[in-house]
């Protein structure tokens, strides 16, 4: 492999970190100290380069993905690049789908045949006992409902989260607390939720938790959970608990612009859900970025971003919640621009608010251009 180098480039090697002029050299998919002599040489015209972005909630269930271990692979490429690659996404965590599917899109992009980006997936969600949410039950046939996970005891707890770990599983997701009605939470059993955990954490997994409301918080963090999927949009009564998570480390993923499209843009919904990630990160709390997107249809990252900003975020914040902050969640690396890390980077047109995040040119990884044109035109 004669690798790559990116000259005429603006790193911003961490968040945090001044822009550097300078360039990167990437040979076998690491970035290096110095460039291979026979490494194409792109000139990036002074963008900025940045580390691989992560987006740690997603869903592969739109139908571009039915049949992904037999479609053809042009047809599946063109999906992931609408949903990640132009959004500068290297690495992925589906927190729902169907694993027959999940998996095998997996295994053609790990095989080569596919350009990425790296997708962790907790298969099929585990939900309460008779817990299956009201948004997603109509699309759920009757006769594929025994399907879904939905253990009624701490047995069955542990089976079901061995099962998705067997099957392939890399993280495991449950429903604390589950939207059965539109006004009417159900909650998991703790000891369901806590075998569940237990099964996780022996298998080095992290366990993402759905929990709505209060009562459904409360449970993910007795059972341990690692991370809260969304900020809890029932908010009364979770600030107390969302100090709590803060302080035992517990993740954040806030997907804050998916209460927007997808219940109300009205105030009086969206400022309680504001203020609840204010009471978390006051806290001393931690966030990962995630959109929600397959499930949500829009798949631009722009509206996260200003909701990001508008609760007082800046771009340090942000590029942390893309970068550092997973790469550390997870123990993959560093989430930085340096030598000898994995050459994951994404070239922004720049980068001087917020929402410039979503202004991606090229994503790159693993030395190889996924998407987009990283040279000025």
């Amino acid at each position: 492999m004669s690798g790559l180098t990116l000259v005429n480039a603006s790193v911003v090697s961490a968040p945090g970190a001044d822009p550097v002029p300078g360039s990167v050299a990437i040979r076998d998919g690491l970035i290096a100290d110095r460039p291979d002599p026979d490494a194409t040489v792109v000139d990036v015209g002074g963008a900025v380069v940045t580390a691989g972005f992560w987006n740690c909630h997603v869903h592969l269930t739109e139908p571009t993905w039915s049949g992904a271990g037999h479609r053809p692979a042009e047809h599946l490429q063109a999906g992931l690049d609408d949903l990640f690659g132009r959004r500068g996404f290297t690495s992925v965590v589906d927190l729902a789908s169907r694993s027959s599917e999940t998996l095998a899109l997996r295994r053609r992009i790990e095989d080569g045949e596919l350009r990425g980006p790296r997708i962790r997936t907790a298969a099929e969600a585990i939900r309460p006992f008779r817990g299956i949410p009201f948004y997603v039950r109509d699309e759920v046939p009757w006769y594929l409902r025994w399907a879904v996970p939905t253990p009624a005891t701490a047995r069955g707890g542990r089976r079901v989260a061995e099962r998705q770990l067997a099957k392939g599983a890399e993280v495991i997701k449950l429903f604390t607390g589950s939207y059965v009605a539109p006004t009417r939470v159900r909650p998991m059993r703790l000891d369901v939720a806590r075998a569940a955990v237990a099964v996780a954490h022996a298998h080095d997994a992290l366990v993402f938790a759905h929990t709505s409301d209060r009562t459904g918080l409360a449970v993910a963090l007795e059972a341990g959970v690692d991370v809260v999927a969304h900020v809890p949009d029932t908010t009364e009564g979770t600030h107390d608990l969302l100090r709590k998570a803060a302080a035992a480390g517990t993740w954040l993923v806030p997907t804050l612009d998916m209460f927007a499209q997808t219940v109300t843009r009205d105030a009086a919904y969206l400022d309680p859900i504001d203020e609840a990630l204010r009471v978390f990160l006051d806290a001393g709390g931690r966030l990962l970025f995630g959109t929600d997107v397959g499930y949500l249809r829009d798949h631009d990252t722009h509206g996260e971003l200003a909701a990001l900003a508008r609760c007082g975020l800046g771009v340090a914040e942000v590029l942390a919640m893309l970068t550092t902050d997973p790469a550390e969640a997870f123990g993959t690396g560093s989430g930085t621009v340096a030598v000898g890390e994995p050459a994951d980077l994404v070239v922004l047109d720049r980068l001087d608010e917020v929402t410039d995040l979503a202004r991606v040119r090229a994503t790159i990884r693993r030395g190889r251009v996924t998407w987009g044109q990283p040279a000025t035109s």
